[in-house]
């Protein structure tokens, strides 16, 4: 069984660059190439690769993994964070289910909701970062945060 969740967009102001290359991890880089063929497709500019919000999702992931629990993060406050000053939105999308998942499963499964689809298709994202981490159990737990700057 997969499970998913969304989390559509919260605002703020300002406009801080922060992208960097993709990343060298073919399940993360593939969900940011499959991402980007079905916005492509939409018509929407791609996503570029965002080390910060890397980092938020490989963090957030390896919590849900060791809670066991598949919930946001609270990226209504998380905005209001100097770290993340420079967005103007937010937005992140879960998932959890068997081990072997690939990115395409991954990417048809967000696809497959209305809320997550939103949050891969929004012309107000530009920048994504993907995290990942195991539960004990075996099963894969992953994050993908979205920004607008």
């Amino acid at each position: 069984m997969i499970a998913v969740a969304a989390i559509v967009a919260v605002g703020a102001t300002a406009c801080l660059p922060n992208t960097g290359a993709p990343p060298s991890d073919p399940t993360k880089s593939g969900v940011l190439q499959a991402m980007n063929q079905d916005r492509a497709r939409a018509g929407v500019g791609a996503l570029t690769w965002s080390p910060r919000l890397a980092v938020l999702a490989a963090v957030w992931a390896q919590h849900l993994a060791s809670s066991g629990t598949l919930v946001h993060q609270n990226l209504a406050a998380l905005i209001t964070n100097p770290d993340f000053a420079g967005y103007h939105t937010m937005g992140e999308n879960l998932l959890v289910g068997p081990a072997g998942l690939t990115a395409a499963q991954m990417e048809a499964t967000w696809m497959g909701s209305l809320e997550h689809r939103a949050n891969i298709l929004s012309g107000a994202f530009d920048i994504a970062g993907v995290g990942r981490a195991w539960s004990s159990d075996g099963r894969i737990w992953v994050v993908v945060d979205f920004g607008g700057i």
